[in-house]
């Protein structure tokens, strides 16, 4: 997850680069999870059976954890680093132009010099996740 200095440094920067930064957020993120059996509800003709979980991810402890390890593995193999010290910061750089996509747990922040990137940053991601567009960044934690 991104610290909110993270944050502020890719404000500074958008401001200092003249490009606008624009905001998606995951719709719902599912996985395949499974769960031993609680007490009280044991069933003693399987009891080694586990239960799998017909739930979205959201309020599960692992859920932000999961959803980056998706993002980050999809990002890597579309040629972006991840950031050396922000690790939750990942760039993608062609000739003289670069998108920068910060996450932060289910909300994806980018911004671009040059608008094609945006387009096909967006056109990937819809490909690929469940997501909705946020707008232009206007306001993010109080900042």
């Amino acid at each position: 997850m991104a610290r909110l200095e993270a944050m502020r440094l890719l404000l500074a920067f958008a401001c200092m680069s003249g490009f606008k930064l624009v905001q998606m957020d995951v719709k719902t993120i599912y996985e395949e999870i499974f769960v031993s059996q609680p007490p009280g509800f044991e069933d003693h003709l399987y009891p080694n059976h586990v239960y799998k979980l017909k739930k979205a991810l959201y309020g599960l402890n692992q859920a932000p954890r999961q959803w980056y390890k998706r993002l980050r593995n999809f990002l890597l193999s579309d040629n972006y680093e991840r950031g050396k010290i922000d690790k939750s910061l990942f760039i993608k750089k062609s000739n003289s132009v670069v998108i920068l996509v910060q996450i932060y747990i289910d909300d994806i922040i980018f911004g671009s010099t040059n608008d094609r990137l945006c387009v096909e940053f967006v056109t990937a991601m819809h490909g690929e996740f469940e997501m909705s567009m946020m707008g232009e960044l206007s306001f993010f934690f109080g900042l």
